[in-house]
């Protein structure tokens, strides 16, 4: 394997460091460093860029923390080894570059509140640190080992490692993680976790969802079948005896049956075994109800940063009528409804749009109507039966539906928000408005994501001539 020299020139969006070797060819690095002079090999060779890997670091990058302040190795967390006031230069400089061709003001980030610790949901899987199989009868026999609850590593989505110290989480998830990792094969001796190669086992992850506003944790069970309630009473006589770091409570105990052979959970079918479905919590005075599946932004504290930059771009609302589309469980156009003349608010996903109606309720707000529908079917009816004066766009990762964009295009507002997690979707979309009578005023992230190389980013768009 030929094996190659250079120095990484910067971290791209996604977290790779990017290099351009002695042909020009750019190279991309997973967990390579802005600074660094590697040793690396290239496993994969595309016609216009190389997909390498780091076989050593030969000189460390000024960006770096210190060796001993480095935390266990978090799937997902590229940046865990670099300041975090280098994170946010980063993040800042990836913003400008990916805007780079627009006339339009990029405003300094804004950084989380917190960076350990600061998430309120977490996924952990079932499974084996070592999977071994061999033929014998002409039968493939597994020789599974190493019981874990944990994470997929990187490429190798069958096997989970785990880890005692998961630094984005807080004490009290972390204590969970442990607690089950080692009782569950004492509890159930003859269950074995799920093994992704065979397709067979019982148990296949815990979601542990916190609240801040209630100090509780949602334990929310995933598992391979239908079983009788009365089988987690060891888990249920379990819980009743220990007590949470930080003096957090346990708001309920969910059970989720996922017979699907990979990890994504679509229409989940789950029950409540214990303790309440739901759950609350608080944002800027505001209260919401969260149910197993629904969602919520995963870092609560920096959700009220990122909500407030978000009013504070739409300005004066006075007697407006606001669409929010995409609007999830309501919270964004909750908070503009008491300002508001009516919110309008479009979201796919039902479940959603049914706590956005409670959550609405739940604060007093009359003056909030959704709509249940994917944008680009339901969005041109909706728009002739109401008349918005601003809009608000927190679309999915993969931006707006063509059809979406090209009914919003035709809108006759002043100015509308648009707040995306992924700054190259908003860029694409960016482009089609402004040739179609927009034009992009400013952008600015907010970083949601400490040690990761995600970010949220909230942009305002002018209508021209207007």
């Amino acid at each position: 394997m030929t094996h190659y020299t250079g120095t990484i020139e910067k971290n791209v969006f996604g977290g790779d460091g990017f290099l351009r070797n002695q042909d020009n060819i750019a190279v991309f690095l997973p967990k390579g460093i802005a600074g660094q002079v590697v040793e690396y090999h290239v496993p994969k060779k595309k016609k216009n860029f190389w997909q390498g890997e780091i076989s050593r670091v030969i000189t460390r990058s000024p960006l770096e923390i210190d060796e001993s302040e480095k935390k266990n190795e978090l799937p997902g967390c590229a940046y865990q080894h670099i300041s975090y006031e280098n994170q946010l230069m980063i993040k800042q400089s990836q913003i400008a570059e990916i805007f780079r061709n627009f006339d339009a003001d990029i405003l300094p980030i804004k950084p989380s509140p917190e960076i350990d610790g600061y998430r309120n949901k977490m996924e952990f899987s079932f499974g084996f640190s070592s999977m071994k199989s061999e033929i014998q009868d002409g039968k493939k026999i597994w020789h599974d080992e190493g019981f874990a609850l944990g994470f997929h590593p990187p490429k190798n989505w069958a096997s989970v490692i785990s880890i005692e110290d998961v630094f984005i989480a807080s004490k009290s998830v972390n204590f969970l993680r442990s607690f089950f990792e080692k009782n569950i094969p004492l509890w159930y001796p003859d269950e074995l976790p799920w093994n992704a190669l065979s397709k067979k086992g019982f148990f296949r992850g815990i979601i542990f969802r916190e609240s801040v506003y209630e100090q509780s944790i949602q334990i929310n069970m995933v598992v391979a079948s239908d079983k009788p309630k009365a089988f987690y009473n060891p888990i249920l006589e379990a819980l009743e005896h220990i007590t949470l770091p930080e003096s957090k409570k346990i708001s309920g105990i969910i059970i989720t049956v996922h017979e699907g052979l990979n990890d994504a959970i679509l229409n989940p079918t789950y029950s409540c075994i214990w303790g309440k479905e739901t759950f609350e919590e608080s944002l800027m005075e505001k209260v919401f109800e969260i149910s197993p599946f629904s969602f919520f932004q995963t870092n609560t504290k920096g959700a009220e940063i990122l909500y407030s930059t978000i009013a504070e771009r739409l300005g004066n609302i006075d007697g407006k009528t606001v669409l929010d589309l995409f609007c999830g469980t309501g919270s964004i156009g909750i908070f503009c409804a008491k300002q508001a003349k009516q919110v309008v608010g479009i979201e796919m996903v039902e479940e959603a749009v049914h706590v956005a109606k409670k959550n609405a309720e739940k604060n007093g707000i009359s003056n909030a109507i959704f709509y249940a529908g994917k944008a680009e079917k339901i969005l041109g009816e909706v728009l002739k039966n109401h008349t918005p004066q601003s809009i608000i766009i927190d679309p999915p990762r993969a931006g707006m539906h063509p059809n979406a964009l090209t009914m919003i295009a035709e809108v006759s507002v002043e100015q509308m928000v648009y707040v995306s997690c992924n700054p190259t979707t908003l860029a694409r979309d960016a482009q089609y408005l402004e040739t179609n009578g927009w034009k992009l005023k400013n952008v600015q992230a907010i970083d949601m994501f400490p040690h990761t190389p995600h970010m949220e980013v909230v942009s305002v768009f002018v209508k021209n001539n207007f």
